[in-house]
């Protein structure tokens, strides 16, 4: 029996030039690995998980944002798109592996600490050379932890928005593109 396939009917006229966690160039590019503590997805601001040894999304408390508190101090990189990994098993296959391009608990995760990275964008404006803020909520709002924002610093418990710091920055403004932002970073502690 031969299976009976169907050729491309749809075609995107304007496709996502960039992904997040996708390197921008490899100019100066330092790369470290960690263990993930929890599930990461890519493009996202990383800090030491409590283990010290491992890494996961941004957090960081009401009372931290409050008093001005800004991510970089405990920022380790952005974390980086894997296009190919073996995959874990036989359900939910995608071309990044079994569920999709995120690392699981446990799985090695690439850390940009020194380059240039598409990192994932919520908000409205870019603004070149300015310095993002990033989604740090210990709360209900985890889906967002350690994407970078346009949004106002926040203390409001469950939706925290703190400084990324001078580490990170927006390299350039790109409309139209969605969930990505152009970012350079010069974290402290990269060689």
């Amino acid at each position: 029996m031969t299976a009976v396939t169907q050729g491309q009917t749809t075609y995107n006229q304007f496709p996502a030039f960039a992904l997040p966690g996708q390197l921008a160039d490899l100019a100066g590019a330092e790369i470290q690995s960690f263990p993930a503590y929890a599930v990461i997805q890519p493009g996202r601001l990383l800090t030491m998980a409590s283990d010290a040894l491992s890494v996961q999304h941004a957090q960081q408390t009401s009372a931290d944002v409050s008093f001005g508190g800004s991510v970089t101090a405990g920022a380790v990189g952005i974390s980086l798109l894997q296009t190919a990994r073996e995959s874990a098993g036989a359900y939910g296959i995608t071309g990044y592996g079994v569920g999709g391009p995120q690392y699981n608990i446990g799985d090695t995760v690439p850390v940009l600490q020194r380059g240039r990275v598409w990192g994932e964008w919520k908000g409205t404006t870019q603004v070149v050379m300015a310095t993002p803020n990033v989604y740090c909520s210990t709360g209900t709002a985890i889906a967002d932890q350690g994407k970078f924002t346009d949004a106002v610093a926040a203390a409001t418990t469950g939706h925290e928005v703190a400084a990324c710091g001078s580490g990170v920055r927006i390299r350039q403004t790109s409309p139209g593109t969605g969930n990505i932002v152009l970012l350079d970073i010069n974290l402290p502690g990269a060689a």
